[in-house]
């Protein structure tokens, strides 16, 4: 028994009831929800922070490849990368998430001290 796979165009395939019957006008008067999405706003980023630390454990290896001819100190050093990277990532995490606590905490004082001004 053979199995073959139907093969047909994209628009073919997204001309369905699931795409073509919701009307934009329902989207604009759906209730939104009181937290975003991740992919709205990405609380799930380390920024430029996490970038350039993911950019220097992917050129560590080339890095430590070039400047240390010794054998048996270049994977000594290369199985370091992964530890101290993720050590590094580890911290990050922690600044950044004490970071946003202490902001939250800034914005819940100055909503409260807000509301006793303008609500007396």
């Amino acid at each position: 028994m053979e199995t073959t796979m139907q093969h047909t165009d994209w628009t073919e395939r997204t001309r369905t009831k699931h795409y073509q019957n919701t009307m934009r006008q329902e989207f604009q008067e759906a209730p939104t929800p009181h937290h975003r999405q991740a992919f709205h706003h990405a609380h799930t980023s380390l920024g430029a922070a996490g970038h350039l630390l993911h950019m220097g454990m992917v050129a560590a290896p080339l890095v430590i490849g070039e400047m240390i001819h010794d054998s048996e100190k270049k994977w000594r050093a290369m199985r370091l990368v992964p530890v101290l990277g993720a050590l590094a990532s580890e911290a990050l995490w922690t600044f950044k998430i004490a970071h946003d606590r202490q902001r939250e905490k800034e914005d819940h004082a100055a909503l409260r001290e807000c509301r006793e001004e303008h609500c007396r």
